[in-house]
């Protein structure tokens, strides 16, 4: 019998990423990027994931999931699987990630609040629809410091996104802001 579960496959501007929308919901808020299966112990859908030979990250938002790849597979093999792991998981009646992962932290000042504000409003969104997501770390000297995750983490254009994107319009926005830098894990 098959799954009664829309999947639908979505290019991003990473070649070796690819993001899966779905009708339902997997997760209240935030977004969760799990680099190895390792990490996915506790997380029943990326787990599920990660046991498809070549995956290589599974990011978990709350109406789709970016899964990237080894550059040598080919995305045809992958599909398939992919999707059959989703129905799977959706099936199974069980939560994306762990209950107590989630829990978005909420700055305390105000600067930052304003910073997470604009990121939510505006970048997110936009970041969201090529299957990806940023992370605000925090402010360090004018700096906002972030990180790009799922198909965004390691896209091409990621610097071109952080520059022309993120920065200009926080800059533009907050003129107290000196820049905005990618932290590496």
């Amino acid at each position: 019998m098959t799954s009664p579960h829309t999947i639908d496959t979505v290019p991003t501007p990473n070649p070796d990423a690819l993001m899966f929308k779905l009708q339902e919901t997997l997760i209240p808020v935030g977004t969760y990027e799990f680099k190895a299966a390792a990490h996915a112990a506790d997380a029943p859908l990326p787990r599920r994931i990660f046991d498809i030979a070549g995956v290589t990250t599974v990011l978990v938002a709350p109406r789709f999931v970016t899964v990237s790849k080894d550059a040598d597979r080919p995305w045809p093999a992958l599909v398939p699987s992919i999707k059959d792991a989703i129905r799977d998981f959706l099936d199974s009646g069980d939560m994306a990630v762990p209950e107590e992962g989630i829990a978005p932290d909420v700055p305390t000042d105000a600067l930052s609040r304003k910073v997470l504000d604009l990121l939510d409003e505006f970048i997110r969104p936009a970041i969201a629809q090529d299957g990806g997501d940023i992370i605000f770390l925090g402010i360090e000297d004018g700096v906002v410091l972030v990180r790009l995750i799922g198909a965004c983490g390691t896209c091409p254009s990621s610097t071109a996104t952080l520059a022309m994107g993120v920065e200009r319009m926080l800059l533009e926005e907050l003129p107290e802001l000196r820049g905005v830098r990618q932290v590496a894990d």
